[in-house]
Protein backbone atom coordinates (compact mmCIF):
# COMPACT_ATOMS: atom_id res chain seq x y z
CA UNK A 1 0.00 0.00 0.00
CA UNK A 2 1.57 3.28 -0.82
CA UNK A 3 0.28 5.25 1.98
CA UNK A 4 2.16 5.20 5.46
CA UNK A 5 -0.42 4.83 8.39
CA UNK A 6 0.77 7.95 9.92
CA UNK A 7 -0.06 9.58 7.11
CA UNK A 8 -3.59 8.40 6.58
CA UNK A 9 -4.28 8.90 10.63
CA UNK A 10 -3.23 12.48 9.94
CA UNK A 11 -5.75 12.83 7.38
CA UNK A 12 -8.42 10.80 9.36
CA UNK A 13 -7.95 13.67 12.00
CA UNK A 14 -9.30 15.97 10.53
CA UNK A 15 -12.93 16.78 10.49
CA UNK A 16 -14.88 16.35 7.40
CA UNK A 17 -14.53 19.87 5.72
CA UNK A 18 -17.41 22.25 4.46
CA UNK A 19 -17.67 24.98 2.47
CA UNK A 20 -20.12 28.04 2.41
CA UNK A 21 -21.18 30.48 0.36
CA UNK A 22 -20.04 33.83 0.63
CA UNK A 23 -20.89 36.64 -2.29
CA UNK A 24 -17.37 37.88 -3.83
CA UNK A 25 -15.03 35.05 -2.68
CA UNK A 26 -14.40 31.96 -1.64
CA UNK A 27 -14.90 30.00 1.85
CA UNK A 28 -12.33 27.25 2.13
CA UNK A 29 -10.91 24.51 5.14
CA UNK A 30 -8.32 23.59 2.52
CA UNK A 31 -6.66 20.91 4.98
CA UNK A 32 -9.95 19.06 5.58
CA UNK A 33 -10.75 19.16 1.96
CA UNK A 34 -6.81 17.43 0.69
CA UNK A 35 -7.12 15.44 3.97
CA UNK A 36 -10.15 13.75 2.75
CA UNK A 37 -9.08 13.24 -0.90
CA UNK A 38 -6.74 11.27 0.52
CA UNK A 39 -8.56 9.05 2.20
CA UNK A 40 -10.45 8.80 -1.08
CA UNK A 41 -7.68 8.03 -2.96
CA UNK A 42 -6.48 5.25 -0.28
CA UNK A 43 -10.06 3.82 0.26
CA UNK A 44 -10.70 3.40 -3.43
CA UNK A 45 -6.67 1.15 -3.75
CA UNK A 46 -7.31 -0.91 -0.73
CA UNK A 47 -11.19 -0.06 0.96
CA UNK A 48 -10.43 -3.31 3.28
CA UNK A 49 -7.34 -2.02 4.79
CA UNK A 50 -7.40 -1.31 8.51
CA UNK A 51 -6.53 1.76 11.16
CA UNK A 52 -6.90 1.02 14.17
CA UNK A 53 -9.18 -1.48 13.60
CA UNK A 54 -11.42 0.32 11.41
CA UNK A 55 -11.40 -0.40 7.18
CA UNK A 56 -10.63 3.06 5.13
CA UNK A 57 -14.16 2.31 3.07
CA UNK A 58 -15.77 2.76 6.86
CA UNK A 59 -13.53 6.11 7.88
CA UNK A 60 -14.10 7.42 4.35
CA UNK A 61 -18.15 6.63 4.54
CA UNK A 62 -18.07 8.26 7.99
CA UNK A 63 -16.46 11.71 6.82
CA UNK A 64 -18.72 11.89 3.72
CA UNK A 65 -22.11 11.42 6.23
CA UNK A 66 -21.95 15.19 6.93
CA UNK A 67 -21.18 16.15 3.69
CA UNK A 68 -24.11 14.49 2.39
CA UNK A 69 -26.82 14.06 5.02
CA UNK A 70 -28.44 17.03 4.46
CA UNK A 71 -28.13 18.48 7.72
CA UNK A 72 -29.88 21.81 8.24
CA UNK A 73 -28.30 25.51 7.36
CA UNK A 74 -26.59 26.99 10.16
CA UNK A 75 -27.23 30.48 11.89
CA UNK A 76 -26.00 32.29 8.66
CA UNK A 77 -27.51 30.33 6.12
CA UNK A 78 -24.69 28.06 5.02
CA UNK A 79 -25.26 24.35 4.29
CA UNK A 80 -21.96 22.11 3.88
CA UNK A 81 -22.06 21.60 -0.12
CA UNK A 82 -19.34 23.04 -2.39
CA UNK A 83 -21.14 26.28 -3.50
CA UNK A 84 -20.49 25.62 -7.24
CA UNK A 85 -18.71 29.11 -8.31
CA UNK A 86 -16.46 27.69 -10.54
CA UNK A 87 -13.18 29.40 -11.63
CA UNK A 88 -11.11 29.86 -8.31
CA UNK A 89 -13.77 27.82 -6.41
CA UNK A 90 -11.64 24.93 -7.96
CA UNK A 91 -9.28 25.45 -5.51
CA UNK A 92 -10.96 22.93 -3.40
CA UNK A 93 -13.60 22.16 -5.59
CA UNK A 94 -11.64 19.86 -7.91
CA UNK A 95 -11.11 17.51 -5.13
CA UNK A 96 -14.61 17.65 -3.65
CA UNK A 97 -15.93 16.34 -7.52
CA UNK A 98 -13.10 13.61 -7.36
CA UNK A 99 -13.43 12.09 -3.24
CA UNK A 100 -17.34 11.85 -4.87
CA UNK A 101 -16.12 9.72 -8.07
CA UNK A 102 -13.66 8.04 -5.90
CA UNK A 103 -16.40 6.69 -3.41
CA UNK A 104 -19.09 6.07 -5.90
CA UNK A 105 -16.60 3.87 -7.71
CA UNK A 106 -15.51 2.14 -4.44
CA UNK A 107 -18.38 -0.27 -3.65
CA UNK A 108 -17.75 -0.46 0.20
CA UNK A 109 -17.93 2.93 0.30
CA UNK A 110 -20.95 4.06 -2.16
CA UNK A 111 -23.07 0.63 -0.12
CA UNK A 112 -22.62 2.64 2.61
CA UNK A 113 -24.44 5.94 1.65
CA UNK A 114 -28.06 6.10 2.00
CA UNK A 115 -30.16 6.80 -1.43
CA UNK A 116 -31.21 10.63 0.07
CA UNK A 117 -26.97 10.87 -0.01
CA UNK A 118 -26.36 9.44 -3.21
CA UNK A 119 -29.05 11.62 -4.66
CA UNK A 120 -27.39 14.73 -3.20
CA UNK A 121 -23.69 13.75 -4.41
CA UNK A 122 -25.51 13.42 -7.80
CA UNK A 123 -26.86 16.77 -7.69
CA UNK A 124 -23.63 18.30 -6.64
CA UNK A 125 -21.95 16.89 -9.49
CA UNK A 126 -23.99 18.00 -11.51
CA UNK A 127 -23.92 21.75 -10.30
CA UNK A 128 -20.52 21.42 -10.24
CA UNK A 129 -20.61 20.42 -13.66
CA UNK A 130 -22.80 23.51 -14.72
CA UNK A 131 -20.17 25.63 -12.80
CA UNK A 132 -17.23 24.37 -14.47
CA UNK A 133 -19.45 24.44 -18.26
CA UNK A 134 -19.99 27.89 -17.93
CA UNK A 135 -16.33 29.38 -16.43
CA UNK A 136 -13.94 27.18 -18.66
CA UNK A 137 -15.64 25.83 -21.53
CA UNK A 138 -15.12 26.88 -25.12
CA UNK A 139 -17.32 29.68 -26.12
CA UNK A 140 -18.30 30.95 -22.35
CA UNK A 141 -16.16 34.26 -21.99
CA UNK A 142 -18.11 35.79 -19.59
CA UNK A 143 -15.05 37.21 -17.13
CA UNK A 144 -17.21 36.45 -14.01
CA UNK A 145 -18.03 33.31 -11.98
CA UNK A 146 -21.79 32.35 -10.79
CA UNK A 147 -21.72 34.69 -7.90
CA UNK A 148 -22.54 37.13 -10.10
CA UNK A 149 -19.57 39.84 -9.08
CA UNK A 150 -16.21 37.59 -8.90
CA UNK A 151 -14.04 38.50 -11.71
CA UNK A 152 -12.52 35.63 -13.70
CA UNK A 153 -10.90 34.80 -16.99
CA UNK A 154 -10.12 31.31 -18.70
CA UNK A 155 -6.32 33.15 -19.37
CA UNK A 156 -5.51 33.77 -15.97
CA UNK A 157 -2.82 31.57 -14.15
CA UNK A 158 -2.81 27.82 -12.99
CA UNK A 159 -4.13 27.77 -9.80
CA UNK A 160 -7.26 29.98 -11.31
CA UNK A 161 -8.16 28.04 -13.78
CA UNK A 162 -6.88 24.65 -13.54
CA UNK A 163 -9.35 23.38 -10.73
CA UNK A 164 -12.80 23.36 -12.79
CA UNK A 165 -11.54 21.66 -16.00
CA UNK A 166 -10.59 18.99 -13.32
CA UNK A 167 -14.03 19.40 -12.32
CA UNK A 168 -15.47 18.77 -15.55
CA UNK A 169 -12.81 15.56 -16.31
CA UNK A 170 -14.56 14.36 -13.19
CA UNK A 171 -18.26 14.80 -14.29
CA UNK A 172 -17.24 13.06 -17.29
CA UNK A 173 -16.12 9.96 -15.40
CA UNK A 174 -19.01 10.20 -12.99
CA UNK A 175 -21.61 10.98 -15.55
CA UNK A 176 -20.48 9.15 -19.16
CA UNK A 177 -19.71 11.53 -22.32
CA UNK A 178 -23.29 11.12 -23.51
CA UNK A 179 -25.13 11.69 -20.16
CA UNK A 180 -23.35 14.91 -19.45
CA UNK A 181 -24.28 16.16 -22.99
CA UNK A 182 -27.62 15.44 -22.51
CA UNK A 183 -28.18 16.89 -19.08
CA UNK A 184 -26.59 20.28 -20.43
CA UNK A 185 -29.08 19.99 -23.56
CA UNK A 186 -32.20 19.98 -21.41
CA UNK A 187 -31.27 21.95 -18.48
CA UNK A 188 -33.32 23.96 -17.01
CA UNK A 189 -32.35 26.73 -14.22
CA UNK A 190 -35.26 27.26 -12.02
CA UNK A 191 -36.45 23.28 -11.84
CA UNK A 192 -32.61 22.52 -11.29
CA UNK A 193 -32.72 25.55 -9.00
CA UNK A 194 -35.93 23.64 -6.68
CA UNK A 195 -34.10 20.48 -6.58
CA UNK A 196 -31.20 21.91 -5.45
CA UNK A 197 -33.47 23.27 -2.62
CA UNK A 198 -35.46 20.79 -1.91
CA UNK A 199 -32.07 18.43 -1.46
CA UNK A 200 -30.97 21.13 1.25
CA UNK A 201 -27.68 22.29 -1.01
CA UNK A 202 -28.36 25.88 -0.11
CA UNK A 203 -25.07 26.84 -0.58
CA UNK A 204 -25.40 26.27 -4.38
CA UNK A 205 -29.05 27.89 -4.28
CA UNK A 206 -27.51 30.65 -2.66
CA UNK A 207 -25.11 31.51 -5.09
CA UNK A 208 -26.78 30.88 -8.45
CA UNK A 209 -29.64 33.27 -7.31
CA UNK A 210 -27.34 36.22 -5.76
CA UNK A 211 -27.66 37.83 -8.82
CA UNK A 212 -30.48 37.85 -11.15
CA UNK A 213 -28.49 38.12 -14.74
CA UNK A 214 -27.58 34.43 -13.92
CA UNK A 215 -30.02 32.32 -14.72
CA UNK A 216 -30.27 34.02 -18.61
CA UNK A 217 -26.59 33.96 -18.98
CA UNK A 218 -26.64 29.87 -18.18
CA UNK A 219 -29.63 29.22 -20.07
CA UNK A 220 -29.46 31.16 -23.39
CA UNK A 221 -25.92 33.22 -23.03
CA UNK A 222 -25.31 36.68 -23.68
CA UNK A 223 -23.31 39.80 -22.52
CA UNK A 224 -22.12 41.03 -19.27
CA UNK A 225 -20.34 43.60 -17.96
CA UNK A 226 -18.43 43.61 -14.82
CA UNK A 227 -18.56 46.55 -12.49
CA UNK A 228 -16.38 49.42 -12.64
CA UNK A 229 -13.03 48.55 -10.53
CA UNK A 230 -13.51 49.86 -6.78
CA UNK A 231 -9.13 50.53 -7.42
CA UNK A 232 -6.91 52.00 -10.16
CA UNK A 233 -4.99 48.25 -10.42
CA UNK A 234 -8.12 46.12 -9.73
CA UNK A 235 -10.26 44.77 -12.17
CA UNK A 236 -13.73 46.17 -13.86
CA UNK A 237 -15.92 47.70 -16.28
CA UNK A 238 -14.83 44.74 -19.09
CA UNK A 239 -17.11 43.29 -21.22
CA UNK A 240 -17.59 39.32 -21.78
CA UNK A 241 -20.12 36.86 -23.58
CA UNK A 242 -21.09 33.62 -23.12
CA UNK A 243 -23.49 30.81 -24.98
CA UNK A 244 -24.83 29.53 -22.03
CA UNK A 245 -24.31 25.94 -20.78
CA UNK A 246 -27.42 24.15 -22.76
CA UNK A 247 -24.75 22.73 -25.27
CA UNK A 248 -21.93 19.96 -25.38
CA UNK A 249 -18.88 21.16 -23.17
CA UNK A 250 -15.55 21.26 -24.65
CA UNK A 251 -11.72 23.21 -23.13
CA UNK A 252 -9.73 23.75 -25.68
CA UNK A 253 -11.69 21.26 -28.12
CA UNK A 254 -11.55 18.34 -25.77
CA UNK A 255 -14.75 16.94 -24.33
CA UNK A 256 -15.12 15.89 -20.48
CA UNK A 257 -14.71 12.43 -20.63
CA UNK A 258 -10.96 12.87 -22.03
CA UNK A 259 -9.68 12.82 -18.70
CA UNK A 260 -6.28 12.12 -19.48
CA UNK A 261 -6.20 14.97 -22.78
CA UNK A 262 -7.35 17.13 -20.28
CA UNK A 263 -4.82 16.42 -17.67
CA UNK A 264 -1.67 16.90 -19.90
CA UNK A 265 -3.02 20.05 -20.94
CA UNK A 266 -2.56 21.16 -17.35
CA UNK A 267 0.29 18.96 -16.75
CA UNK A 268 2.71 20.17 -19.54
CA UNK A 269 2.16 24.11 -18.33
CA UNK A 270 1.84 23.67 -14.42
CA UNK A 271 5.13 21.72 -14.83
CA UNK A 272 6.87 23.81 -17.84
CA UNK A 273 10.02 25.67 -16.69
CA UNK A 274 13.52 24.88 -15.99
CA UNK A 275 14.29 24.50 -12.47
CA UNK A 276 16.03 27.95 -11.06
CA UNK A 277 15.98 29.37 -7.97
CA UNK A 278 17.65 33.29 -8.48
CA UNK A 279 14.62 35.05 -10.53
CA UNK A 280 15.29 38.34 -11.21
CA UNK A 281 12.84 41.15 -10.47
CA UNK A 282 14.00 44.21 -11.05
CA UNK A 283 18.13 45.47 -11.05
CA UNK A 284 19.94 43.62 -7.89
CA UNK A 285 16.28 42.62 -6.89
CA UNK A 286 16.39 38.57 -6.77
CA UNK A 287 14.46 35.72 -5.43
CA UNK A 288 16.77 33.76 -2.95
CA UNK A 289 16.62 30.61 -0.72
CA UNK A 290 16.53 31.32 3.09
CA UNK A 291 18.90 28.70 3.86
CA UNK A 292 16.70 27.36 7.43
CA UNK A 293 18.13 23.82 7.11
CA UNK A 294 21.60 24.12 4.96
CA UNK A 295 23.58 26.42 3.44
CA UNK A 296 22.44 25.93 -0.11
CA UNK A 297 22.21 28.56 -2.38
CA UNK A 298 20.36 26.72 -5.04
CA UNK A 299 17.69 23.98 -5.66
CA UNK A 300 19.75 20.49 -6.22
CA UNK A 301 17.47 20.69 -9.44
CA UNK A 302 19.06 23.25 -10.63
CA UNK A 303 18.57 23.61 -14.63
CA UNK A 304 16.57 20.37 -14.91
CA UNK A 305 13.07 20.64 -16.66
CA UNK A 306 9.66 20.52 -14.54
CA UNK A 307 10.09 23.39 -11.99
CA UNK A 308 6.15 25.06 -11.44
CA UNK A 309 5.30 28.01 -13.63
CA UNK A 310 4.53 29.91 -10.39
CA UNK A 311 8.47 30.17 -10.09
CA UNK A 312 8.48 31.98 -13.11
CA UNK A 313 5.50 34.19 -14.23
CA UNK A 314 4.53 37.22 -13.69
CA UNK A 315 0.65 39.27 -12.59
CA UNK A 316 -0.21 42.72 -12.73
CA UNK A 317 2.20 43.84 -11.02
CA UNK A 318 5.17 42.71 -12.80
CA UNK A 319 7.62 39.58 -12.16
CA UNK A 320 6.29 36.61 -10.01
CA UNK A 321 8.02 33.80 -8.50
CA UNK A 322 6.33 32.82 -5.09
CA UNK A 323 6.32 29.80 -3.12
CA UNK A 324 2.47 30.10 -2.14
CA UNK A 325 1.59 30.29 -5.57
CA UNK A 326 3.48 27.59 -7.12
CA UNK A 327 1.69 25.48 -4.13
CA UNK A 328 -1.94 26.45 -4.93
CA UNK A 329 -1.34 25.12 -8.56
CA UNK A 330 0.15 21.87 -7.25
CA UNK A 331 -2.72 21.17 -5.28
CA UNK A 332 -5.13 20.76 -7.53
CA UNK A 333 -3.18 19.27 -10.03
CA UNK A 334 -1.94 16.81 -7.83
CA UNK A 335 -5.10 15.71 -6.36
CA UNK A 336 -6.42 15.06 -10.06
CA UNK A 337 -3.19 12.96 -10.59
CA UNK A 338 -3.73 10.68 -8.07
CA UNK A 339 -7.51 10.33 -8.83
CA UNK A 340 -6.74 9.33 -12.18
CA UNK A 341 -3.32 6.61 -11.64
CA UNK A 342 -5.84 4.95 -8.49
CA UNK A 343 -8.81 4.85 -11.08
CA UNK A 344 -6.64 3.47 -13.65
CA UNK A 345 -6.66 6.33 -16.22
CA UNK A 346 -3.14 7.19 -15.82
CA UNK A 347 -1.65 6.20 -19.27
CA UNK A 348 1.45 4.15 -19.50
CA UNK A 349 2.67 5.65 -22.66
CA UNK A 350 5.20 8.47 -23.67
CA UNK A 351 3.21 11.09 -22.29
CA UNK A 352 2.67 9.60 -19.02
CA UNK A 353 6.23 9.51 -18.37
CA UNK A 354 7.52 12.25 -19.52
CA UNK A 355 4.81 13.94 -17.39
CA UNK A 356 5.76 11.82 -14.48
CA UNK A 357 9.45 13.33 -14.94
CA UNK A 358 8.38 16.32 -14.75
CA UNK A 359 6.56 16.54 -11.78
CA UNK A 360 8.92 14.46 -9.78
CA UNK A 361 11.14 17.67 -10.74
CA UNK A 362 9.16 20.18 -9.79
CA UNK A 363 7.45 18.62 -6.27
CA UNK A 364 11.11 17.81 -4.99
CA UNK A 365 11.79 21.20 -6.28
CA UNK A 366 9.02 22.96 -4.44
CA UNK A 367 9.05 20.74 -1.31
CA UNK A 368 13.34 21.89 -1.10
CA UNK A 369 12.50 25.64 -1.19
CA UNK A 370 9.96 24.89 1.27
CA UNK A 371 11.79 23.46 3.58
CA UNK A 372 14.60 25.82 2.82
CA UNK A 373 12.26 28.88 3.01
CA UNK A 374 11.98 30.84 -0.15
CA UNK A 375 11.82 34.75 -0.95
CA UNK A 376 9.77 35.25 -3.47
CA UNK A 377 7.61 38.03 -5.06
CA UNK A 378 4.17 38.91 -5.85
CA UNK A 379 1.81 41.68 -6.30
CA UNK A 380 4.81 44.19 -6.53
CA UNK A 381 6.03 42.90 -3.34
CA UNK A 382 8.43 40.39 -1.46
CA UNK A 383 7.02 37.07 -0.08
CA UNK A 384 9.22 35.32 2.73
CA UNK A 385 7.80 31.70 2.92
CA UNK A 386 8.53 28.10 4.01
CA UNK A 387 7.15 24.75 4.70
CA UNK A 388 4.44 26.31 7.55
CA UNK A 389 2.72 28.55 5.59
CA UNK A 390 2.06 25.41 2.31
CA UNK A 391 1.32 23.46 5.48
CA UNK A 392 -1.97 25.56 6.84
CA UNK A 393 -2.69 24.71 3.54
CA UNK A 394 -2.81 20.94 3.43
CA UNK A 395 0.09 20.54 1.97
CA UNK A 396 1.10 17.40 4.29
CA UNK A 397 -1.99 15.80 2.53
CA UNK A 398 -1.02 16.66 -1.10
CA UNK A 399 2.65 15.80 -0.46
CA UNK A 400 1.64 12.30 0.63
CA UNK A 401 -0.67 12.05 -2.20
CA UNK A 402 2.22 12.81 -4.39
CA UNK A 403 5.07 10.75 -2.75
CA UNK A 404 2.87 7.36 -2.35
CA UNK A 405 1.66 7.26 -6.05
CA UNK A 406 4.77 9.05 -7.96
CA UNK A 407 8.18 8.34 -8.70
CA UNK A 408 11.08 10.79 -7.12
CA UNK A 409 13.06 12.90 -9.52
CA UNK A 410 15.65 10.49 -11.15
CA UNK A 411 19.58 10.51 -10.08
CA UNK A 412 21.86 13.30 -11.94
Amino acid sequence: MPFTDESLLAAEREESPRWKFVAGTRYREMPRVFALQLLAVAARLDPGRKLDGITLADRLAAKLHPLLGGPPPDAEGHTREPEAQGGIGGWTHAAAAWILVLAKETPEVWAQLSAAEQQRADLIMRALAVAGHFTMGDGNDCHVLLDGESAHHKSWNINITEGYVDVMAAAGRWFGGAQLDAFFAGFDFEPFVAELRSAGLLNIVRCWTHRPEIVELLMHGGRHRLPPPKTPLAMGGVEGVARGVRRPFTFQGLPATDAWGLHCVWGFRQFAKAVRTRIIVQGDIHTHLLQRETAAEVSPWEGRNGMCTEFETTDWFGVRSCLSYAYEGVMIHVGTAAALRALGLWRDDAAGHELERRMAVGMADLWFKAREGYRGWAHGKEFCQGLDELRQDGADHIFALWSGLFAGPEAS
